[in-house]
């Protein structure tokens, strides 16, 4: 999805795991150089994902794991917008959607208070056990 260069809309609300409406798509610059940490700052802006034209992708996060699981989770969506797009044009989710979306990731993974109704609750990446 890098190589069309192109913003991919909120067609899913996991698009949000990034920290945005739409998985931005950096400005395109040659490899190593500071022209392309530039575009790269200016896409995650307020995110903690993006593509980088003709690249691929970059995130972080708070840990190793939770990076490796959100980069995971990026690639799922590019191919799963890929596959929407090959078969019309996908719905895509209004704006006061992904803010409610993105209110909820707030809380994404950690488990609600013994006192609360547990609507913000969500999962934590998975963990590997097979090593």
């Amino acid at each position: 999805m890098s190589c069309r260069r192109i913003e991919i809309p909120a067609f899913h609300y996991m698009i949000g795991v990034a920290g945005g409406a739409t998985l931005r798509c950096a400005e395109y610059a040659t490899f190593g150089t500071q022209a392309l940490s530039r575009a790269m700052l200016v896409a995650l802006e307020d995110r903690t994902a993006c593509l980088l034209a003709n690249h691929g992708m970059v995130c972080y996060g708070p840990s190793l794991a939770k990076a490796l699981w959100l980069a995971v989770e990026i690639e799922t969506l590019c191919k799963q917008y890929v596959i929407a797009c090959q078969s019309g044009v996908p719905v895509i989710l209004d704006d006061a959607e992904m803010e409610r979306v993105l209110a909820r990731f707030k809380t994404y993974g950690k488990q609600p208070a013994a006192d609360g109704d547990g609507a913000g609750a969500g999962a934590d990446a998975p963990v590997r056990r097979d090593g």
